[in-house]
């Protein structure tokens, strides 16, 4: 696992409102851990549980929204130690995507941050999941020589967290076994557990490993799902040419665009538009080289190219 920090300034979009924050640094850790990503995500995202898992954080009241959900806009007061110093945070949901994505903001009186964390099944064993941990982080009151010596603390933070929660996921009491997922999630999780039948060569090609693998040897994350949304095999992005990439776009195109969908259905229309849309940027990211490589690597996890 792997932690990194760098100065950064930027914007974090959350859906439905601008949140705008100077960052003066960020934290990055990613980890693979025991479990399905549906109920994975529902954990995490459950603000209840930080106690559990989160370090420094010793109580949690949810102010707004339903208990145990991962919704927009919830809220929830956050009372934290840290260096042996007691504070109380705020804590919002800004952004989430079911099962893969959920970003929060956090405001204290001596820092204001955004998480973001990125979900995604294991596409070598579906009883894991790959998790990111974005941290972004700005402190308003502490400055001299104390700064390196908390922002060092706080830097610690995402890198802790996921390895309490594989931890924790890897134990015979794994609170996994409680978390309930809607019956849809259910049925599709049950599906997900089946042991494949059949076999082709092209399994077999893969299961000796002679397929295309992910850039570098490393675990392939489509972490914003591009891939997927392309029809393509993530797992295989390392052999994808820009000809593949056109030509995937093209036929993906053509079976889901807009005018496919009746003009009077106002609701399928505004759906139809969005995926488009969602489809267009893929292609505008994996087409470029340069792009491409860096969301391969897993260093574009931000939605920066329109």
């Amino acid at each position: 696992m792997q932690c990194q920090q760098a100065g950064f300034v930027g914007q974090p979009r959350a859906r439905g409102r601008q949140l705008s924050v100077r960052v003066a640094s960020q934290y990055d850790a990613s980890l693979r851990v025991r479990g399905s990503f549906r109920k994975v995500f529902k954990y995490v995202g459950d603000f209840n549980r930080l106690p559990e898992w989160y370090p420094g954080v010793d109580a949690v009241t949810q102010t707004r929204g339903e208990e145990g959900s991962v919704n927009l806009k919830n809220t929830y007061t956050v009372d934290r130690t840290i260096m042996r110093m007691q504070h109380t945070s705020t804590y919002e949901i800004i952004d989430v995507v079911p099962g893969k994505k959920v970003v929060y903001s956090a405001q204290s009186p001596v820092h204001t941050a955004v998480h973001q964390l990125y979900f995604q099944e294991d596409p070598t064993d579906r009883n894991y999941t790959n998790i990111r941990y974005i941290k972004k982080l700005q402190l308003r009151s502490i400055a001299g020589p104390l700064q390196p010596l908390v922002t060092g603390n706080l830097s610690k933070i995402p890198e802790e967290g996921l390895r309490n929660l594989a931890i924790i996921f890897l134990r015979a009491d794994t609170p996994l076994k409680d978390i309930k997922l809607d019956p849809e999630d259910e049925a599709e999780e049950i599906r997900a557990s089946r042991p494949q039948s059949g076999w082709s060569f092209q399994s077999l090609w893969d299961g000796l490993g002679l397929g295309g693998g992910p850039v570098g040897g490393s675990i392939a994350v489509d972490t914003l799902g591009y891939y997927a949304i392309l029809g393509l095999d993530v797992r295989r992005m390392s052999r994808y040419t820009a000809d593949d990439i056109k030509a995937a776009y093209r036929a993906k195109a053509m079976e889901m665009h807009p005018d496919k969908v009746s003009i009077d259905d106002t609701a399928a229309q505004e759906s139809a538009t969005l995926k488009f849309q969602r489809l267009q940027k893929a292609y505008n990211v994996l087409r470029n080289p340069d792009h491409k490589r860096l969301y391969d690597s897993g260093e574009l996890v931000e939605e920066l190219v329109q």
